[in-house]
């Protein structure tokens, strides 16, 4: 699989790097105190403030691990899409794609999502006469406007309440 051409070398690293980021994720907001600091900050400032949660830290925390993540896929695609101002307007659009299809508030749907994304648009590609490459792009975005009519926090998301 690895050799005959199907996967590259660099699509299996990216692979692992991607695989290993989100273990570390994981457990970086599952099991550490300042990774539940964060969530409980995003979840709830009042009341994380109330427990001594330094909220501004923890947003500006979580800011700088969004860049930090971004920035390693930005080192991960930049081999493979062409360098240009606006090389990662596609990817952010995939990954928008992936994440309303999968769920915003299920980071596993959101995966899963993506993966979806792109088995659906390939596949749209080879069966669908007259989708090439100048066309893919609105593969994904028919797919979000299809899964918001049908399922508005996407398939694997839930549906937040909040009493007022």
């Amino acid at each position: 699989m690895l050799g005959s051409g199907l996967l590259s070398a660099h699509d299996a690293g990216m692979i692992g790097v991607v695989l290993i980021l989100l273990v570390l994720l994981y457990g970086f907001f599952r099991y550490t105190r300042v990774g539940l600091a964060m969530r409980a900050a995003a979840a709830n400032p009042e009341s994380a403030r109330l427990v001594g949660v330094r909220v501004g830290w923890m947003l500006a925390l979580g800011w700088g691990l969004a860049a930090a993540i971004g920035a390693v896929a930005g080192m991960l695609i930049a081999p493979v899409v062409f360098l240009e101002p606006n090389m990662m307007l596609s990817i952010l659009l995939y990954g928008f794609a992936g994440a309303v299809v999968g769920g915003i508030t299920s980071p596993a749907g959101a995966v899963l999502g993506g993966f979806a994304v792109g088995i659906v648009e390939n596949l749209a590609g080879t069966f669908i006469p007259y989708v090439g490459r100048e066309m893919k792009l609105s593969i994904a975005l028919a797919l979000i406007i299809a899964v918001l009519m049908v399922r508005p926090s996407g398939l694997f998301g839930r549906k937040i309440v909040s009493r007022v």
